[in-house]
């Protein structure tokens, strides 16, 4: 009888740590925390959903569990301060560092511990990103252009070196969600197809179950459509006058397909640049197709008077849902397209001065 009962007590001991094992157990003990519900969120259909809730207790725990391990932000109900982690079925500690408030210390799983040694490295960027950005509206406020010209350098010249930071981390990482996660927050918007299949052959078949690897896979199966040699998909939409305008009409000719919303800043900056190359080489044959992301008619039209852009213009007012810019795998713009008199793709997201270079060799 004695052995019955040990046998049932230690089944239900072995019950206990198995149910222990497979949840997680998340504590958070942040800077100023005083009381108020707090949410665990993941991101569902592109946005951010709650899954999980806890009440102010010197702190918040959160016990559950998750069908596989994957991106999660803590965020306290009601405010925009938010901490994201890598939530599994394991114990897992956020808290504020003793020394540095302002710093988010991470506990109990490798994935987490990888990516706070890379959120430490990019914060330097993102403090010096804050320093040019004042600088810049400084200049901006005065009437400074020289001043403010040479802070967008030195932004421009940031953004690249955070560029390649998070590239060499990704490179080394593909084996873990971490090293996925940057390249769907930071580099993935200026990835080629070329770019992006590189990246995907270098996850390892155990790190390839979960929302990046298909997210990745669904986005270079659009980029494929369109890469270089590729003919390029056609598409009709409403012009500025409401009539509809194909990319099949600009057969015969050297087409540039520039994707833009007027209120996208880098886009305006580089208006200038594209009607300086559309004025020189509109004369021998080239042509331009502006594809807005707006939703705003009278603002993208305000901003084609505003920068004089003399092309063509077309949109559908979808924003994001831009019927071409889904067709083109567009996820950042200003997002660039050279297609050739046969209809063929042979350039995808360049900079003017690369397209400058190219028509010079075209027209030469």
């Amino acid at each position: 009888m004695n052995k019955i009962i040990s046998l049932i007590v230690l089944a239900i001991i072995l019950s206990a740590c198995g149910k222990e094992q497979n949840g997680y157990e998340v504590t958070v003990k942040l800077a100023n925390q005083t009381e108020g519900m707090a949410y665990l969120m993941k991101v569902e259909n592109n946005a951010l959903v709650a899954f999980d809730s806890a009440e102010f207790n010197n702190g918040y725990v959160f016990k559950g569990s998750v069908e596989k391990p994957m991106w999660a932000v803590f965020n306290i109900k009601g405010t925009n301060d938010r901490t994201d982690f890598f939530i599994s079925n394991d114990i897992i500690k956020i808290s504020a560092n003793p020394d540095n408030p302002t710093k988010i210390d991470y506990e109990g799983t490798d994935v987490n511990d990888i990516y706070e040694a890379y959120l430490d490295s990019a914060n330097s960027f993102s403090i010096l990103n804050s320093k040019l950005y004042a600088e810049y509206q400084e200049a901006n406020k005065s009437g400074d252009k020289e001043a403010e010209e040479a802070v967008r350098n030195e932004l421009e010249k940031v953004y690249e070196m955070e560029q390649a930071f998070s590239n060499d981390f990704a490179n080394k990482n593909m084996d873990n969600l971490a090293g996925l996660h940057v390249v769907r927050r930071k580099l993935i918007y200026n990835m080629t197809y070329d770019d992006l299949k590189a990246a995907i052959d270098k996850v390892p078949e155990a790190n390839q179950d979960n929302n990046y690897y298909k997210y990745f896979s669904e986005h270079l199966a659009k980029l494929e459509k369109t890469k270089v040699g590729s003919m390029a998909p056609d598409f009709t939409m409403k012009d500025t006058e409401g009539n509809d305008v194909s990319l099949s009409d600009f057969k015969g000719k050297y087409t540039l397909i520039d994707f833009w919303a007027a209120w996208c800043g880098p886009c305006r900056r580089a208006n200038p640049h594209v009607v300086e190359i559309y004025n020189e080489f509109n004369p021998k044959g080239f042509e331009v197709l502006g594809v807005s992301f707006d939703q705003d008619r009278e603002k993208w039209l305000q901003a084609i008077e505003d920068d004089q852009l003399p092309w063509t213009q077309v949109s559908d007012l979808q924003g994001w849902k831009n019927a071409a810019g889904q067709i083109y795998g567009v996820n950042s713009i200003p997002h660039t397209v050279l297609i050739d008199p046969d209809g063929k793709i042979i350039m995808n997201k360049f900079t003017h001065e690369e397209l400058k270079e190219k028509l010079e060799e075209i027209y030469k």
